[in-house]
């Protein structure tokens, strides 16, 4: 069995979900010019919550089980090539937002093909359907799966460059509908910076309030851009991770934008445990009348520090007005602030746990004056063994929202146990 895993900061980011920070392969061939392995996965989980703070909110009960399967070959030193399908089937026994109380989705995470020397040394390229950690792992603005191409170049051993362009896929099977993203990135040691642009060809004049990335409306938006610059390393013990993030471009019928967003993480290992402190900001809009988009819009991130408010969306369905682009699907952390304490600690050779609590409020405040959305506290729980197989890996996630003014009148929680065996 072999085992590929991630960068740090991936595997520190995505704990609180059900993904795996490594994943097993197995070699089905191997010769001299030839490596052919496999990699499946089976994933069945049971979900109880409630995340819809509304007087007349619901209790969920649904199954969400997983396929995965995927198929790679290694051809020489340079040539590898690798194909990934996920089947969802997501069934809600509660909730009649769901179509017909269930759905089945078949998705192809990867399909690409990759040139590069095996030691990272000189040009590398990669084309087809993926989803890469981009430069320095800067997921607040964009890291998604796209169809399209990158090249790197490392020009040294401390420095790094990328240029990268592809579609995403926004509505259906119409390829008009898709947008464009490119963008160019260089990372070092510690410093790292990204310059990206996507792009749709909507009709001029199209308002801006028409913003956001839900298939279900009228998205088109015009030309967005960002620039971010970020830091990672250690200070004496300290381990911090900083990013900053500026809009640039324009808007359908006209409006320039200007939203903003920083994030920051500091933690620390001691024995057992990894105590840590994670600031993050989004801009809001404090005059959506004016000519700018002051608030933050992410292309499609991938930043989820809380189970409940992000990672699961339930921060779409405040009850209040005027809150800006939270009420929309996957708008990331525009027009949102959160500070969180947490500490992930090694219980036994097989099991690891993180708590955390996260202060999470609007940017901006909503037309009733207020700011406080609520308080989230998580209990993520990961038991893995490795046989001589696979690997087995049970979990159990807990959330809780003590709701605030400008979020709704009730409490919300999450109850998430669940099996993943890979091999």
């Amino acid at each position: 069995m072999k085992v590929l895993k991630r960068s740090a900061l991936a595997a520190a980011v995505a704990f609180g979900s059900a993904a795996p920070a490594a994943y097993a392969e197995v070699d089905i061939y191997e010769n001299e010019d030839l490596k052919v392995y496999l990699h499946t996965a089976i994933e069945v989980e049971k979900m109880f919550f409630r995340d819809d703070p509304a007087d007349d909110g619901e209790s969920i009960d649904q199954f969400d089980n997983e396929l995965e399967f995927g198929v790679g070959a290694e051809f020489d030193d340079y040539w590898t090539a690798y194909f990934e399908m996920e089947i969802d089937n997501l069934r809600d026994n509660t909730n009649s937002r769901v179509r017909d109380g269930e759905r089945g989705d078949l998705e192809i995470t990867s399909a690409y093909i990759d040139y590069g020397d095996a030691n990272n040394a000189g040009l590398q390229g990669r084309v087809g359907v993926f989803r890469d950690d981009l430069a320095g792992g800067t997921r607040l603005w964009f890291r998604e799966h796209l169809v399209g191409a990158r090249g790197r170049y490392n020009v040294s051993d401390d420095l790094q460059l990328e240029i990268g362009t592809g579609t995403l896929e926004e509505e259906g099977d119409d390829f008009g509908q898709d947008r464009q993203i490119s963008w160019v990135s260089a990372a070092g040691k510690n410093l790292y910076s990204f310059v990206g642009v996507i792009q749709d060809d909507a009709p001029s004049g199209t308002p801006s309030s028409d913003l956001g990335f839900d298939p279900g409306i009228d998205d088109e938006f015009g030309d967005l851009g960002n620039v971010a610059i970020g830091w990672s390393g250690k200070l004496g013990n300290i381990g911090v991770h900083a990013e900053y993030n500026q809009n640039f471009g324009n808007a359908a019928d006209g409006k320039d934008f200007k939203g903003r967003a920083a994030y920051a993480e500091f933690d620390t290992k001691m024995g057992a445990h990894k105590p840590r402190l994670l600031f993050a900001w989004g801009s809001g809009d404090d005059d959506p009348n004016d000519n700018d988009v002051e608030e933050f819009m992410e292309a499609r991130g991938d930043f989820e520090p809380t189970k409940l408010f992000i990672t699961e969306g339930a921060i779409e369905n405040t009850t209040t007005g005027g809150t800006g682009g939270i009420e929309d699907a996957d708008e990331g952390i525009g027009n949102i602030t959160i500070a969180q304490i947490g500490n992930t600690f090694q219980v036994n050779p097989v099991w690891r746990a993180d708590l955390s609590a996260s202060y999470v409020a609007l940017s901006e405040e909503n037309e009733d004056g207020d700011k406080y959305l609520g308080t989230e506290l998580n209990w993520i729980n990961r038991w893995e063994h490795d046989t001589s197989v696979g690997r087995v890996r049970l979990y159990v996630d807990l959330g809780y929202i003590f709701s605030a003014d400008a979020f709704g009148p009730d409490d919300l929680w999450i109850i998430e146990p669940g099996i993943r065996v890979e091999f």
